[in-house]
């Protein structure tokens, strides 16, 4: 018991030496009131910490300042999470407009290449524009 007290009035004298070496070391006073608001609470936690101790309401504290940041964390997640999947989905939607654009393309330009081979190419019954010439190839003539 005399360790535990001990312990108890050591912390809370290394916290207030602590908290005047802070404040001394600040530079703005502007700031000084914010910091020693906070530190007043983290010192009235220190105090008030063997009593939570005693009652078991420790691990109690503990427990729902895990659960309150485990929750505000989840939320955070999944709001990124909701982002990020709204972002992926646009940008897929960009891609697939852009394929669905390039395959029009390529289906346009598929159009004009036979439409200009059946302009260029003969049409039955007209030749082509280049004489035929035949060669006959047999024994040759006897004089």
């Amino acid at each position: 018991m005399k360790e535990l007290l001990f312990g108890w009035v050591q912390d809370i004298a290394f916290y207030t030496l602590l908290m005047v070496v802070v404040l001394h070391v600040l530079p703005e006073k502007s700031q000084r009131k914010y910091l020693q608001f906070f530190m007043g609470i983290v010192l009235m936690i220190l105090v008030i910490s063997p009593f939570l101790s005693a009652l078991g309401l420790d691990r109690q504290l503990d427990e729902t300042y895990a659960r309150q940041t485990y929750d505000q964390e989840l939320q955070e997640f999944l709001e990124r999470q909701k982002v990020i999947e709204e972002e992926y989905q646009r940008h897929v939607e960009e891609k697939l407009d852009e394929a669905r654009e390039e395959a029009e393309g390529l289906k346009e330009e598929q159009r004009e290449q036979e439409e200009q081979e059946e302009e260029t190419a003969p049409r039955e019954g007209e030749g082509s524009g280049i004489p035929e010439i035949h060669i006959e190839i047999g024994k040759p003539k006897e004089n």
